[in-house]
């Protein structure tokens, strides 16, 4: 495996897509229509709202996600599947209550 330069778009790029199909309830439908998307790990994660009696926040319709994906230092691109990528993830506030299923979602990537 080839990866670009700067791995973090790539991570964050693979884990969406691997969160959104370990989580989802229905996979076909965007979030906006969703009847799920209060209650959805995924919603909370990639399409974060804002608390509700936010001061600062109040005129955006989704707020910075609950989480950092911290790209492996270095310029090395060239992986082999027996290889260990290591990368550092950090989570916030209600994300952290979630840390199973994003264990779960990066390790669905190999």
């Amino acid at each position: 495996m080839l990866l670009p330069s700067y791995k973090g778009s790539t991570l964050r790029g693979g884990f969406g897509h691997a969160f959104r199909r370990v989580v989802c309830a229905i996979k076909s439908r965007e979030c906006t229509d969703c009847l799920l998307k209060e209650k959805c790990v995924y919603s909370y994660i990639f399409e974060t709202p804002p608390s509700a009696d936010t001061k600062i926040m109040r005129k955006y319709i989704s707020a910075p996600h609950p989480f950092i994906i911290e790209p492996p230092a270095g310029q090395r691109r060239g992986y082999t599947p027996e290889d260990e990528l290591t990368f550092g993830l950090t989570l916030i506030g209600r994300a952290i209550d979630y840390l199973p299923y994003f264990i779960y979602a990066f390790e669905s990537l190999n």
